[in-house]
């Protein structure tokens, strides 16, 4: 089915190329063009085709510099006439299809024109988080039209603010929104990450909502963008219910990073179009990184669907170049693979074409097992399923909804939660209800502080988690943040809306405070933590005389604290690591709290002793009670034990 649809849109691709070839000359032929610095009616006689028919305007095709609002004449009477009340009016970029651009950049930008799309129409980029920020966008191309789409270059401003923003169409009837569709970002990473949501199967007895931690959890953890591998509803394909996407939509409009959607084999797909993206198949570009987004299911399969990969070898061919390319797909048989196996030497293939990536969708994490067997000889490449993203029991979910934290860093990949809870031998993804955040008032900018406690009970610490905080403006004073990096503070009428970056412990929390003033913030204790003796701690299984089970390390280990100020300090130091307390040896430390004299240190050896060992690195975490933000001062431990984890586990309450 996909692979008529490609062919069908490769051949408008020809005719648009045609039409549009010559700006002149199409202003010559007929009523369609908009004439330089004039807002002239445009006519009909319209290009055949569905939107790809006039997307291949260059962004330098033509030298007109059209005004900031656009004059559309209604839709030409051999449309397909105005869409539904609930179709949207922007076509591209759309919410399953968002795009990633910088300021000043310039983007293909098509939409519906109907009754109520006419007149004179403006553009605009309304930020995700803070929808009073809105971005005036230029049209740097007359529209050109394609039965009933319309299709221009619009420019951003070069001081766009870096950010998630719904594109908007505003007209003399209303204003029409394509939800988080536009990603700025003032560069490219080589490190960073994104998510991958997996099978969620709502509308299934054990799954009757979508799970509205995740979005809470992955807008912590600030991924580059999501990958959405399809099966979002159980029944819509089923029942034929088109219905069902404006209710997937609303509830991607939660998560503050931009989601790449795919159909899966439970989705409506006839209505995918419609509502989703202008196409079933798509691409990812970020940066030096080249993603391919597959119309690859039951219903479906890659194998069968000639079009479909002639189409994903010409895109990996012209995209030989990026540092890998990935592939998204909502079935996990590795289809794709059995064709290249057939049709020539597959470890060459999946080299040329620099696939390092296959991200399936699933009910389950990958054992490892299934499927493997396609993937012999293919070091290199990275097979990727994670278990449902819904509380939905299927197969061998467990109920509990998961996500699937992708690290790049250059050419290297990580994706497995080091999972302490598990004795499977599983490709782990991260469950859900264990990353949140706790404010201590209402963050609408209202006070002139604000203090959020991030808790991860995670076996996994995070680097540059973030924060948006509001704080009310005093003054022409800029906001404050402590401990954290303020990343940027957006001035707003009446308060500032921050970003804070911060790292997340394993297994700890982290309490930040942004304040309109520096006064406002809590002065650190100056007191240095030092860690002396091994990092490599290995603990053995003991057990009390009336039956506790616990692990001891036999490590010398001591905290040394100094005070660096010059009067005297009363602290009380609390020591954590993979989520326990330790104690100080009491014949050094017989009570707390601890007094020091001014440049005075105190050695403190640790007892090294805990209920659960989870074998790995960690984070030691030294706080001190006086000080109202708790700021840590983390070191790195590496633990380990005798016993393996299967045995580990059993000992363990």
């Amino acid at each position: 089915m996909s692979g008529q649809w490609i062919d069908s849109t490769r051949a408008l691709f020809v005719v648009a190329v045609a039409i549009m070839a010559s700006p002149v000359q199409a202003q010559n032929s007929d009523a369609r063009a908009i004439q330089t610095g004039q807002m002239t009616p445009v006519g009909a006689a319209p290009a055949t085709g569905t939107p790809d028919a006039a997307r291949n305007r260059s962004p330098n095709s033509s030298n007109a510099s059209p005004p900031a609002t656009t004059h559309i004449r209604n839709a030409s009477p051999r449309a397909g006439g105005p869409p539904g009340p609930d179709v949207p009016v922007v076509s591209e970029p759309s919410q399953g299809r968002p795009i990633f651009v910088k300021p000043g950049d310039t983007f293909i930008f098509i939409m519906r024109v109907s009754e109520k799309v006419s007149g004179d129409v403006g553009f605009f980029l309304v930020h995700g988080r803070e929808p009073a920020v809105r971005v005036p966008l230029k049209p740097t191309t007359p529209p050109s039209f394609s039965e009933d789409y319309c299709t221009l270059v619009l420019q951003l401003p070069d001081e766009t603010l870096p950010g998630l923003y719904d594109m908007e169409v505003r007209t003399a009837s209303g204003n029409y929104s394509s939800r988080r569709s536009v990603r700025v970002v003032d560069q490219f990473k080589n490190r960073f990450r994104f998510v991958h949501l997996s099978d969620m199967n709502v509308g299934d007895l054990t799954a009757p909502e979508f799970d509205d931690m995740l979005p809470r959890e992955i807008n912590l953890l600030a991924p580059e963008f999501i990958v959405a591998t399809g099966d979002f509803t159980e029944w819509a394909r089923a029942r034929d219910d088109a219905a069902s996407w404006p209710r997937v939509l609303k509830y991607f409009e939660q998560f503050d990073a931009p989601v790449y959607m795919l159909c899966g084999e439970h989705d409506h797909e006839a209505s995918f179009m419609r509502y989703v993206a202008n196409k079933p198949i798509g691409t990812i570009d970020y940066g030096e990184y080249h993603g391919l987004l597959l119309l690859d299911h039951p219903g479906n399969p890659i194998e069968q669907d000639y079009g479909q990969i002639q189409w994903i070898e010409a895109d990996l061919k012209k995209n030989r170049q990026r540092r890998f390319n990935f592939i998204c797909t909502n079935s996990d048989e590795l289809g794709l693979l059995d064709v290249w196996r057939e049709t020539g030497d597959l470890a060459r293939m999946v080299s040329d074409y620099k696939v390092r990536l296959i991200l399936a969708g699933g009910a389950s994490d990958w054992d490892l097992r299934e499927f493997s067997a396609k993937l012999s000889g293919l070091g290199g490449l990275h097979f990727v399923r994670t278990h449902e993203s819904s509380t939905s029991l299927r197969d061998r979910a467990t109920g509990v909804s998961h996500y699937r934290v992708i690290d790049v860093d250059g050419d290297r990949l990580a994706y497995t939660y080091p999972s302490d809870d598990s004795i499977e031998n599983l490709q782990h993804s991260i469950p859900a209800g264990r990353l949140r955040a706790f404010y201590d008032g209402p963050n609408d900018g209202s006070a002139t502080r604000l203090v959020v406690t991030v808790q991860n009970a995670l076996n996994q610490s995070f680097k540059d988690a973030r924060l948006w905080l509001r704080v009310a403006k005093v003054g022409r004073q800029r906001p404050v943040v402590a401990p954290g990096v303020l990343v940027k503070a957006v001035d707003l009428d009446g308060y500032w809306a921050c970003e804070v970056s911060v790292d997340l412990p394993d297994k700890g929390a982290v309490r930040v405070m942004a304040a309109s003033e520096p006064g406002e913030l809590p002065p650190p204790v100056p007191i240095e933590a030092e860690l002396i003796g091994p990092r490599d701690w290995n603990f053995t299984a003991q057990t009390t005389s009336f039956g506790l089970s616990y692990y001891q390390a036999n490590a010398p280990v001591t905290l040394r604290l100094t005070n660096r100020s010059g009067g005297r300090q009363t602290v009380w130091p609390v020591v954590r690591l993979n989520g326990q307390q330790l104690g100080l040896n009491p014949r050094s430390c017989p009570r707390l709290p601890l007094t020091l004299e001014g440049g005075k240190a105190v050695d403190l050896p640790l007892v090294l002793q805990a209920r659960r060992v989870s074998p790995g690195m960690h984070e030691l975490q030294v706080y001190f009670l006086e000080d109202p933000l708790c700021r840590l001062q983390k070191f790195e431990i590496q633990m380990g034990t005798g016993q393996g984890v299967a045995g580990l586990m059993d000992s363990v309450e």
